[in-house]
């Protein structure tokens, strides 16, 4: 037995042995330990059926594995990003002239473009709000009549150098400077700025003034260069046209027609820009006569957006699909101001009240506006943070508006075409210039109609006088001669006329109703635009120092209240603080009612889908459409987050 284990002991290490050495012999003759396809379709011969089944089993979960795996990673880490590149055109009706931030504000061309070329201290975000811009940090002394500005270190011109604070300073002296005649002059009287250091200016204000960041919105010129220019002569020179700023876009051309009017104006990204820089190359301005070419030419595609498209030119856009309508709410607000110096009868606050209930601002938006603009009901714009959401509102109610007047004394006569046409009878009958009474007179001028009169008590010297002395409710309301206040005027005047106001439209040119009508404030009661600012201030329209000859006050609107908390609210800086004195001033706006607030119009942006992240909702000024231009991309590529 011994020797038989012996035996196959010895026998085992035989062939351990010798699979030792198979093993050293295929090695010697492998380039690799791992086999290769060529070997491994031998693996079948090798293995038992069961086995070779699994292994095929085993080899595809682990195919599918690796691909499902691959293919998440993909889907989870690969991301569509923007990328630099790209033009976008836009169309611009009008021509640039100063595209100078000392003049810009004039024309809206100069302001787009200046906007784009130039970096000012604060800038307005998409809500309207002021942020830093080219200002790095600023205080507020206890008094709040000093801003101290520190500015950001390394911000370079476009035609290379460093901006500084002397710029700073240079560009607020000449707004100031009544030689170079700059429109912003008004805004900073008895405003002083002084130099601490490299970085820092200091302003000086005659009084508190917590808007004060909103006014430092203008762009900021290299002295270096505008100090070489005479004052006199900063209005010709060629650097208005062909600017040099430190925005995130520089000029690149311009081209001209024969009658040297600009046609095109090309924009280039500003590669030294220090902040966000712009993703889309170059910005071209193809510049327009009119609204009919420019809307020809985005439906032809030789632009890729408009400026502006007015409300009445929507139905003349052929590329509606291609186009993103930009529907931007802008700060601005149409509103009747009343005149009561012009007019005693606007004097009953129950009148003007009355006026106010009557007035159909849906039918105004739909049937003029189609349906582009939405209802105003106070002087502070409803997307204002310190705008009053629980303001009563005077909602058309007709039976509201004659409840009204009759509880001031008001009747109704009836005034049929019979009666007039007797009287012209009489009249033209008569040869004696007293055959008609001075009630019959009136209704010659009023017209056939249900109108609201009032009698006025007799004096001793008309004791005997058979007939009452008569006082019919007539308003004279003026406008301005385009289509959009005409047609809103007369669906008001049918609505007053409908409760027995006698309306006289009094359409005027829009070139002289600035200088001829409002200035002098020569109107009962005005169809006027406010643009309102990104602040609720409101002193300079509702004040009662405003109010007179030249003023904004246009209802020449006295209240020492409103006073009051327009004075107080510019002083406070605490923005809850801000908020209850703008809302004792609306509660009195309110119910005096000197003015009917109607709505807030739409400002309609078409722009081309090609151009990604368009993300503004709110602007101050239409140039405000560009405030976050470095975030629009139209060239996109691929990258893996890892």
């Amino acid at each position: 037995m011994k020797t038989g284990v012996l035996f196959s002991s010895k026998k085992g290490s035989d062939a351990l042995l010798s699979g030792e050495v198979d093993k050293k012999l295929v090695y010697s003759l492998s380039k690799s330990r791992i086999p290769s396809w060529k070997q491994l379709k031998y693996v079948g011969r090798v293995l038992k059926p069961g086995e070779f089944l699994a292994v095929k089993v085993l080899s595809v979960l682990i195919f599918l594995s690796v691909f499902f795996l691959g293919f998440n990673f993909y889907h989870d880490h690969l991301r569509t990003v923007p990328v630099f590149g790209g033009q976008y055109t836009e169309g611009l009706v009008g021509t640039p002239q100063h595209i100078n931030p000392l003049y810009s504000q004039v024309n809206d061309i100069d302001a787009d473009i200046s906007s784009l070329v130039y970096s000012s201290l604060f800038k307005l975000n998409d809500r309207g709000e002021p942020v830093n811009d080219l200002v790095e940090e600023y205080s507020i002394s206890e008094d709040g009549k000093s801003y101290s500005l520190r500015i950001r270190d390394g911000v370079k011109w476009q035609q290379g150098g460093d901006l500084t604070v002397d710029d700073v300073f240079f560009t607020f002296q000449a707004i100031k400077d009544p030689a170079y005649n700059s429109p912003l002059r008004s805004s900073f009287t008895g405003i002083e700025a002084k130099i601490e250091d490299d970085r820092t200016i200091t302003f000086t204000l005659p009084e508190k003034y917590s808007p004060f960041p909103n006014l430092l919105t203008f762009g900021i010129l290299p002295v270096k260069i505008w100090a070489q220019i005479p004052p006199a002569s900063a209005a010709l020179a060629d650097l208005n046209l062909k600017p040099i700023g430190s925005g995130p876009y520089r000029f690149s051309s311009l081209s001209k027609d024969k009658a040297g009017n600009v046609k095109v104006y090309k924009l280039e990204a500003n590669k030294e820009y220090y902040g966000n820089k712009p993703m889309i190359k170059e910005i071209v301005f193809r510049l327009f006569a009119n609204f009919t070419e420019a809307i020809n030419a985005l439906n032809n595609g030789e632009v890729d957006g408009l400026s502006y498209l007015p409300k009445s030119e929507k139905v003349n856009l052929v590329a509606k699909s291609s186009l993103n309508l930009n529907k931007l709410t802008m700060l601005k607000v149409r509103a009747v101001f009343f005149n009561s110096n012009n007019n005693p009868l606007l004097k009953d606050i129950k009148v003007r009240q009355a006026l106010s209930f009557a007035s159909p601002r849906d039918k105004i938006i739909n049937d003029v506006l189609s349906s582009e603009a939405h209802p105003a009901y106070g002087p502070i714009a409803a997307e204002n943070f310190a705008y009053d959401q629980d303001l009563e509102k005077y909602d058309f109610d007709l039976d509201k508006a004659s409840q009204l007047l009759a509880e001031a004394g008001w009747k109704r006569e009836e005034i049929s075409e019979e009666n007039l046409l007797s009287l012209k009878e009489k009249e033209s009958s008569s040869t004696s210039s007293s055959a008609l009474s001075a009630s019959e007179k009136e209704f010659l001028v009023l017209g056939p109609g249900n109108w609201l009169y009032k009698e006025e008590a007799k004096s001793k010297s008309d004791a005997k006088n058979s007939e009452p002395k008569r006082t019919y409710l007539t308003i004279s309301l003026t406008v301005a001669d385009d289509e959009e206040s005409a047609n809103t005027a007369r669906i008001l005047m049918e609505s007053w006329e409908s409760i027995g106001v006698k309306v006289d439209l009094d359409l005027v040119s829009a070139s002289q109703i600035q200088t001829s009508v409002l200035k002098p404030k020569k109107y009962q009661a005005i169809l006027f635009s406010q643009l309102l600012g990104s602040d609720p201030d409101s002193y300079f329209f509702w004040h009662s120092s405003q109010a007179g000859e030249g003023g904004l006050n246009l209802s020449n609107y006295k209240n020492e209240e409103v006073d009051k908390a327009l004075e107080e609210g510019r002083m406070v800086y605490d923005r809850e603080e801000r908020v209850e004195k703008y809302k004792k001033f609306q509660e009195a706006v309110n119910r005096d009612a000197p003015a009917i607030f109607l709505f807030s119009p739409y400002y309609l942006y078409p722009q081309g889908k090609k151009v990604k992240n368009f993300n503004s909702k709110t602007i101050t000024s239409p140039s405000d459409r560009f405030s976050d231009i470095s975030g629009w991309y139209i060239k996109t590529g691929q990258r893996f987050d890892w």
